[in-house]
């Protein structure tokens, strides 16, 4: 029984699975090409665009503490700096939604170039492939459920078999537009080395009148020790609670006797009751598995 089972769960789980990604990943990618051929890009738009793990969410942090008075009330970054294909793949936001950002409206993105809306201003940054590859292996490990080594990961990563596929080719096409003046091309060594300089081309890029108080705060709230205690504002574990309306520091809640007895009305009270005097428990069936597996 357990053998059959066993096979059972597995079978169903696997074209079950194999049915949902499918699905899901056919909606993405119709939620992505509607909102692409929909959305219109301002001049004043700030599109920060790299190949994952180069400095993305350090850069988009930047531009917000430059472009606003600093707040950090948000729960996570891409509440105020959306993360623009992602929002628009997963229907967490829609074209409408993203018309009702005021000015300059900036964006995170991992796209390739041919496939960056137009109109709009760029700040791509580039980091040492090796630095990106062993980030990236971290990130999977951590966030995306990898198992392997990081010899596997590194096949993959060369053969551009990962998320956002070959990164020379993702550098090479941003590449051919560096010297665009609608983008500005940073390394992600210099900003570690010359922050300073880097702070000041982004302003000049951008036509942004920043005195000296402001770029030396600015330099202190995005430096790394300063990120890393607000890291859950960064986190992409973060973000993916707030998709799902799920909220940390609830999983161990009170500990308490009695708070059933507060919780309830009277009336929950009587039909709760009266439901368990009617059960009768007949023991598990095939037919209902599906309640466990949920």
């Amino acid at each position: 029984m357990k053998f059959v089972l066993t096979k059972i769960l597995s079978a169903t789980s696997y074209a079950t699975a194999k049915t949902r990604d499918a699905l899901d990943t056919a909606l993405r990618v119709q939620n992505f090409a509607r909102g692409i051929l929909q959305f219109k890009a301002r001049p004043s738009d700030i599109f920060v665009v790299t190949y994952p793990r180069s400095g993305t969410t350090w850069v988009q942090y930047i531009l917000y503490l430059l472009t606003t008075d600093g707040s950090m009330e948000f729960e996570h970054i891409t509440q105020v700096c959306p993360w623009f294909e992602r929002s628009l793949a997963l229907g967490l936001q829609t074209v409408d939604d993203l018309e009702s950002y005021s000015n300059p409206r900036i964006f995170k993105s991992h796209l390739p170039y041919a496939w960056t809306p137009k109109g709009a201003r760029y700040i791509y940054v580039v980091r040492n492939s090796m630095d990106v590859a062993v980030s990236y292996y971290n990130l999977y490990r951590s966030h995306l459920g990898f198992s392997g080594d990081f010899t596997e990961f590194l096949e993959r990563f060369m053969k551009g078999q990962v998320q956002y596929r070959s990164w020379q080719e993702h550098v090479t096409g941003w590449e051919a537009h560096k010297h665009d003046n609608s983008v500005l091309w940073l390394t992600f060594k210099e900003l570690k080395q010359n922050m300073n300089a880097c702070l000041d081309s982004i302003a000049t890029f951008l036509n942004l009148q920043i005195d000296a108080d402001k770029l030396a705060q600015v330099q202190k709230h995005c430096s790394f020790e300063s990120m890393k205690l607000h890291e859950d504002k960064f986190d992409h574990i973060t973000s993916l609670l707030i998709e799902k309306g799920l909220k940390s520091g609830q999983f161990l809640r009170k500990g308490k006797i009695g708070e059933g007895d507060k919780f309830f009305t009277e009336e929950q009270k009587q039909r709760f009751r009266n439901s368990l005097q009617q059960t009768k428990f007949s023991g598990p069936s095939l037919l209902h598995l599906d309640l466990f597996l949920r």
